[in-house]
């Protein structure tokens, strides 16, 4: 019991859960046409989130749309091809000029998967661009925004087991997702004054059109599952609740760090 010059300080937690809901919030998620991006693009609309879907493709976004619409929830789609860098910054004000932009995450990908030794120039750069630099300039344009107008905002970066581990074919893929923390990190570092937070989602074994060629093989898949102390691979579900939490205000201490959802792969 607290007396009356005494605050409460448990005040605070027992209003914490309502902290979890973005109602109210302009969230944008890349690569939300499919596969985990499309995931979080749900989980942010069913958590209150007012969303813009952002893809290259217009089939694929008018199935996120409809998928967070009849949930109840709110979504535009934005196409956008995310390799031409020198459009990132209209990208980024017309997202902003459709509702001030409250939180980010870059879901959008691709994997190359070959030895190391094999990979040519473009390859390389294909996915460090997808990977690294169009989140780095996307993040950076909101940010500047966000700044400019005072506000807090929260960006999450998708990284994977290989911003932590090496994997087998799959040096342009690992070097890009372990920039990614270099990223996260160092906005963290410039921003968090302003109340912009910048952490990394990284995310074990899902059956994604990334993993489908590497789980198609069975001695591949038991290989992999034997290694996953679940026992099972990951689903979208598994990975809302995390995203939901960075994008929120329970998340409000916590900017530069990466969180793995791996089933335990990493302990293990």
């Amino acid at each position: 019991m607290t007396s009356d010059a005494e605050p409460d300080r448990y005040a605070e937690i027992a209003a914490a859960p309502a902290a979890f809901s973005l109602t109210g919030r302009h969230v944008v998620v890349t690569g939300a046409g499919r596969g985990l991006g499309q995931g979080i693009a749900v989980s942010a609309g069913l958590a209150g989130a007012s969303v813009t879907a952002v893809a290259r493709s217009a089939d694929q976004l008018d199935e996120t749309v409809r998928l967070i619409k009849d949930r109840g929830g709110d979504c535009v789609a934005q196409v956008a091809d995310l390799t031409d860098l020198d459009a990132i910054p209209a990208l980024a004000a017309a997202l902003d000029r459709h509702q001030p932009v409250d939180g980010i995450v870059h879901a959008a990908g691709v994997q190359i998967r070959k030895a190391a030794v094999e990979y040519s120039v473009a390859e390389w750069r294909q996915v460090q661009t997808v990977n690294v630099e169009a989140p780095f300039f996307l993040s950076t344009a909101l940010a500047r925004a966000q700044q400019a107008a005072g506000r807090p905002g929260s960006h999450v970066f998708v990284g994977s087991l290989a911003s932590t581990i090496g994997l087998p074919r799959g040096a342009a893929y690992a070097a890009s997702k372990t920039a990614l923390l270099g990223v996260a990190r160092t906005l963290s570092t410039e921003l968090a004054a302003l109340g912009i937070r910048a952490n990394v989602l990284g995310p074990g074994y899902f059956p994604t059109q990334l993993t489908a060629d590497l789980l198609s093989d069975p001695a591949h898949r038991t290989r992999i599952l034997g290694r996953i102390p679940m026992g099972r691979l990951g689903t979208p579900a598994d990975l809302a609740g995390v995203a939901v939490f960075l994008l929120s205000d329970a998340a409000r201490y916590v900017t530069g760090q990466l969180i793995n959802v791996d089933g335990g792969w990493l302990g293990s």
